[in-house]
């Protein structure tokens, strides 16, 4: 039937196969998946699909849940596609469902994971064997140290919002600002030595990402932007190094007044005014007015690292602050977490490659440098 049918992919349960029944299981033109059942009859499952498809059969526990998942590649920038078939026989345990309910998340945490990494492109790093030494090296110090005082440490500890998820390190913020008397002097010694030695700690550079759902179908990997949780602890120096590149940029006009994103004192209305007030200008003066919309595709995820290194250093960024940024953008790694179930992390080209992170403070303003040109 399934022949006959021309189906690319036939799900069987309660196969009653074993070893002895290979010979029986072959079906011209499709390869086969199966998982029987161990230590006594009846049960399994299987999956026929189709030979012309790029198939790959996920290993899982043998954790007593009767089930098995083969991934389906996507051909180009598409996603790949999950495949899962499970037998629940009857008066089953809730335990044992829960534990294939634990898988279903597993393996769609994985898919949204591989999927986040296709937009990276190995034009992205700057990785330490790579970049120039020269690119740091040949930055003259034009300011003085950063200072990173206790009584500031303490003052961003306790604006913490307490009702914000914690990162990978499992550090919630409200901890740290109930700890903040005790917590800032340590953690300014820590983070001056960071921003002197330009050493940005692993910890700092591992995410959990949230998969916020876009818009259109939700079984489309693309159909979600992923967000990152990051180190909390980490996410108040990276406001010391914003507020140094800022400084910087401020300084040396290196930032156009055009520009209105990721700004203090700017916004989406202050560009909207501000549009608004040249174009009746030049309608009033009877002239035309053409306008020109883009969009940057995967923008924080597509950002070329050594690009924007040699930007910050060619508007005089000092060069301990851009020593750190070039290793926070170094080596970082990400795992996709669903209903409390995580994927792995994330291993080369994934870290190596990693773009810049949605939710992240430093993030953003980088990305506005990066544009900045072509604004």
């Amino acid at each position: 039937m399934v022949q006959q049918q021309s189906c690319d992919v036939a799900a069987i349960m309660e196969t009653w196969w074993d070893d002895s029944h290979g010979w029986s299981t072959a079906l011209n033109g499709y390869k086969i998946f199966r998982r029987d059942r161990q230590g006594r009859r009846g049960g399994g499952v299987a999956l026929y699909i189709k030979q012309t498809f790029d198939t790959v059969g996920i290993e899982t526990k043998e954790d007593g849940v009767e089930c098995l998942w083969v991934r389906i590649k996507g051909k180009a920038n598409k996603a790949d596609i999950l495949l899962g078939v499970c037998y629940s026989p009857p008066n089953q345990e809730e335990e044992v469902d829960n534990l294939f309910y634990k898988q279903l998340d597993e393996e769609e945490a994985e898919v949204l994971n591989d999927y986040f990494a296709l937009v990276f492109s190995k034009e992205m790093t700057c990785l330490q064997d790579n970049c120039p030494p020269e690119l740091v090296d040949g930055v003259r110090e034009q300011n003085g140290p950063l200072i990173i005082e206790e009584v500031a440490v303490r003052e961003l500890l306790k604006c913490l919002d307490s009702h914000k998820s914690m990162g990978p390190d499992g550090i919630h913020p409200r901890v740290m600002r109930e700890l903040a008397d005790e917590l800032a002097k340590p953690l300014s010694i820590i983070y001056h030595q960071s921003w002197l030695t330009g050493e940005v700690l692993d910890d700092w550079k591992l995410a959990n990402v949230t998969a916020i759902d876009k818009k259109g179908a939700k079984e489309d990997p693309g159909n979600y932007r992923p967000v990152s949780l990051t180190s909390v602890p980490g996410k108040i120096m990276e406001q010391f190094i914003l507020s140094a590149i800022t400084q910087n940029l401020q300084d040396g006009q290196g930032i156009r007044p055009s520009q209105h994103g990721f700004r203090r004192g700017r916004s989406c209305l202050t560009n909207l005014i501000t549009f608004y007030d040249q174009v009746t200008h030049l309608v009033d003066a009877g002239k035309a007015v053409d306008v020109v919309c883009l969009d940057f595709s995967k923008a924080f995820d597509t950002v070329s690292h050594s690009i924007l290194l040699n930007k910050l250093a060619a508007r005089g960024l000092d060069r301990s602050s851009l020593c750190w940024v070039r290793n926070w953008l170094d080596g970082r790694a990400q795992r996709v977490v669903l209903n409390g179930a995580a994927s792995s992390w994330g291993q080369a080209p994934v870290v190596s490659l990693r773009g810049l992170c949605w939710g992240q403070l430093c993030s953003m303003f980088l990305l506005m440098t990066w544009m900045d040109d072509g604004m």
